[in-house]
């Protein structure tokens, strides 16, 4: 079973290179190939081949969570804070961000959920997505659900 664990990782991590090598075949069967006849019909297909291997490879971005996230999603994951107290939350959690009741008794608590670098397989662009944990109560002051949004 870790063989296939290990296998499908190794995939995963290389899939641009294996894209590229793909691309590179095809290219190289369509110039080496006697069965298309006309080089144009051929410089047609490889500029296409090119195009769309190069459109594939510009989209694989690596994605890295921060600790804050990594932990949070976690919790949220589990839904661990299902049943806590609003003191309990705070006593795990610390303060919320922000704080919001609705006229029914039920309260919200926002907290920061940490961050996800982005960035280009290649290097050259990047970016950070933020999130946020939503933690609501129900009317006995109980965690009745969480839930991670990105903040636009």
């Amino acid at each position: 079973m870790d063989l296939i664990f290990s296998l499908i990782f190794f995939l995963v991590i290389y899939i641009p290179y294996i894209i590229f090598m793909g691309i590179f075949a095809m290219i190289m069967w369509t110039i080496t190939t006697e069965k298309i006849g006309s080089k144009i019909l051929k410089t047609l297909i490889i500029i296409v081949i090119l195009l769309y291997g190069s459109i594939i490879i510009a989209n694989f971005k690596t994605e890295t969570p921060d600790n804050l996230y990594t932990e949070i999603k976690e919790m949220n994951d589990d839904q661990s804070l299902i049943g806590l107290s609003s003191e309990e939350v705070i006593k795990l959690l610390g303060e919320p961000k922000h704080e919001y009741s609705s006229g029914e008794d039920k309260k919200r608590y926002i907290y920061s959920a940490g961050e996800i670098f982005k960035e280009s397989y290649w290097g050259y662009s990047y970016s950070h997505e933020y999130y946020e944990f939503y933690v609501s109560f129900d009317e006995n002051d109980k965690v009745e659900n969480t839930f991670i949004k990105l903040i636009p």
